[in-house]
């Protein structure tokens, strides 16, 4: 069965053979690698779910996923007196000790509140026919967002209490972003519109019809053996199990290829070289997101789920 289409050499592919390929604050990818993610994700939707995500994502006004795959960002980053919802930043993210091999929820999430923990919580709410579709809809968009986030490295990997690679101050292709560039901004975006061509505007805004356009080319090089691999094992029963696997999946990439691709000084100047390395993984955590995405949503609507 083909691993990846992505040719990786060394010890990148390696890992990726073994971790990724056998089952055992912040903008995850930015605005446009959500919208991407969510693409993909409905070109791999059955009939039902697609006209189940319909009714929901219309009962806002919304027509399709890519709409409302950053929503969790734009609430997190509001007050309450603005209709936001500060409370969720801590939902996004995961920080695991860098050099731990994986997740464990009494040292990493005691209190339950992070991406592994919430993710399986709202899968539940969208898969509840008995719930409102307000209710729904709101889990519908946590969905989407928190299965990307947990697809980026930088939202479970944490070095020397560095934020997810927040505090580590970078230049990227000779960009400093007035100081505030960072490893972590690079790979939720940097990396990916770089080698894209995407552009963010003012005010986080997109141009949908490009990403979906790139959505449409990560798309057509996905195959049915990695849409099968990926989702090996996959079912709404054990969505806790797959999002611990997929969390340990990211915990480990962020150990071998974020941080240990990463020149050992301080504001390091990062350029060709290491998005050419990082550009493998960027890709293929892109393409898994959507692929997995949409198999939580064939799953929870596909058919309706039973209550206790």
């Amino acid at each position: 069965m083909k691993k990846t289409s992505l040719k990786i050499s060394g010890t990148i592919a390696t890992f990726i053979l073994f971790s990724i390929g056998h089952t055992n604050p912040a903008h995850a990818w930015g605005p446009n690698g959500h919208a991407i993610i969510a693409d993909i994700a409905e070109t791999q939707l059955s009939p039902q779910a697609a006209a189940e995500v319909q009714k929901l994502l219309a009962s806002e006004g919304y027509k399709t996923l890519d709409q409302v795959a950053s929503w969790p960002d734009t609430i997190g980053h509001l007050s309450h007196k603005d209709g936001g919802a500060p409370e969720t930043l801590r939902w996004h993210y995961v920080n695991i000790p860098v050099e731990k091999m994986y997740y464990e929820q009494e040292r990493d999430c005691p209190d339950k509140i992070c991406v592994t923990e919430k993710l399986p919580e709202q899968v539940a709410i969208l898969a509840d026919h008995s719930k409102s579709v307000s209710d729904r809809e709101t889990a519908l968009k946590w969905v989407v967002h928190l299965v990307g986030d947990l697809h980026q490295p930088l939202h479970t990997g944490d070095h020397n209490n560095d934020r997810g690679g927040n505090d580590v101050k970078i230049t990227y292709f000779g960009n400093t972003g007035n100081g505030h560039m960072n490893l972590h901004s690079i790979w939720d975006e940097g990396i990916l519109d770089h080698e894209t061509g995407l552009t963010v505007g003012r005010h986080y805004t997109i141009d949908f019809g490009k990403a979906r356009k790139t959505a449409d080319d990560f798309s057509s090089s996905i195959t049915p053996d990695e849409i099968a691999y990926w989702n090996d094992g996959f079912s709404l029963d054990n969505t806790r199990e797959n999002v611990i696997h997929w969390t340990n999946e990211s915990q480990n990439l962020s150990r071998v290829v974020v941080y240990g691709l990463l020149p050992q000084s301080q504001n390091a100047k990062l350029g060709e070289t290491y998005t050419q390395q990082t550009w493998p993984i960027v890709n293929l955590r892109v393409k898994q997101a959507g692929t997995r995405l949409a198999a939580i949503l064939n799953a929870a609507l596909s058919e309706p789920a039973s209550t206790h």
